[in-house]
């Protein structure tokens, strides 16, 4: 489990430090004050600096296009990937880049560019060598390849070549997608979007979960919103007679006590469908991290409190670290009833802007609960610096 978190250089995030992180962790703050960036770095984090969680977070954000407009007179630095970086500027070879970890720096990832040129040993093999510096380099530079890097410690890994265009024209994009590189991650990650998951990855994970224990979990969570579901299958999405040619033509029903069809979960409405993401990828999150952005989409105010309890019910039941954020006032305090019930799980920390640097202010459970309790305080002004 992450004890603290450090990023620099990382999207909007010159530099930002949270000193405690619990088990179940929230995270709120104004519009563009990097709630659902710090996500993204724990996900990056999470996954080694993974090529497709590289990848995911460009594309989420529209950002893995080649650029028409190029102000750089190094191709490498237009690469798509630069928006990862403070500033959306790659860093030139050996300057630092993005730094994501636990704050004692042995415990940190960096991401940056380095240079590899082509040369043949004694054996005539042709192998990669670093170069670290190019400025002192009095050869060809002819065959100097560009690579996007991770390091940590004494241990280096070529991610991928920065000299194209986007990641997605990279000849080898297609092997590189389809290649699972889960083993080098350092933790399980699950996470439920703003607007939940795609149907596939849904129905991939309720599959893991429908044959084990944990479906017991999950049936139970949805009783906060309906006490008569009583099963959950998911099935083919036959449409006109013809089963859908779409990825996401499976679709998922729910069994209602005392009728004899199954409804489809979003019949059931937001707070249900909602919830039910949620669960399903927390329980697949066993010993690892779930990442949940806006967690209160969906869910009505007066369920939120029961719904945070047994989030921190499972998390400390499946060893699950939880980083969520939110906008919502009931939210918080929905997460601060649950808080109080498990004083050792939580943490709560508000992001600010103050020009281009963001900084995190920690809460204990105590100064919430304090600021909640001054509703006509929270109502009027501290909200608005809670939120």
């Amino acid at each position: 489990m992450l004890e603290s978190f450090e990023i620099h250089n990382f999207r909007l995030f010159q530099h930002l430090q949270v000193q405690r992180l619990g088990r179940v962790n929230l995270v709120v703050g104004r519009n563009n004050t990097g709630k659902s960036t710090f996500l993204e770095a724990i996900k990056l984090y999470a996954s080694n600096a993974s090529f497709m969680v590289l990848f995911d977070l460009l594309e989420s954000r529209q950002e893995a296009r080649f650029s028409e407009i190029n102000p750089y007179s190094h191709k490498f630095l237009s690469n798509s990937v630069r928006h990862l970086f403070f500033g959306h500027k790659l860093p030139m070879i050996g300057e630092k880049g993005i730094s994501l970890g636990e704050i004692p720096d042995n415990k940190k990832i960096h991401i940056g560019a380095a240079a590899y040129q082509d040369k043949n040993d004694d054996e005539g093999t042709t192998r990669k060598i670093r170069i670290p510096d190019l400025q002192k380099l009095d050869e060809d530079l002819s065959n100097i390849e560009i690579f996007l890097v991770v390091e940590e410690v004494k241990k280096n890994r070529r991610i991928f070549p920065l000299s194209t265009d986007t990641i997605d024209f990279h000849p080898n994009f297609r092997n590189l997608r389809n290649f699972s590189d889960k083993s080098n991650f350092k933790y399980i990650c699950q996470s439920v979007s703003t607007e939940n998951m795609p149907n596939r990855k849904l129905a991939a994970l309720w599959d893991l979960t429908s044959l084990t224990d944990l479906r017991d979990e999950v049936i139970s969570a949805l009783h906060l919103i309906d006490a008569r579901v009583s099963g959950v299958a998911f099935v083919e999405d036959i449409s006109g007679g013809l089963i859908s040619t779409e990825q996401d033509n499976r679709i998922p029903l729910v069994k209602i006590k005392g009728t004899d069809e199954p409804l489809p979960l979003k019949s059931m409405g937001d707070g249900m469908t909602r919830l039910f993401h949620i669960i399903v990828a927390l329980v697949n999150a066993k010993n690892g991290i779930l990442l949940i952005d806006e967690f209160e989409n969906g869910l009505h105010w007066s369920v939120q409190p029961q719904v945070w309890d047994i989030v921190f019910q499972l998390s400390e039941k499946l060893n699950v670290q939880i980083f969520a954020t939110t906008h919502s006032r009931d939210c918080i305090k929905g997460f601060d009833y649950a808080w109080n019930k498990y004083p050792q799980l939580g943490a709560f920390f508000r992001l600010d802007a103050k020009g281009e640097l963001i900084k995190a202010t920690e809460y204990t459970s105590e100064t919430l609960s304090d600021a909640i309790d001054m509703d006509q305080e929270l109502r009027n002004t501290s909200i608005s610096r809670v939120c």
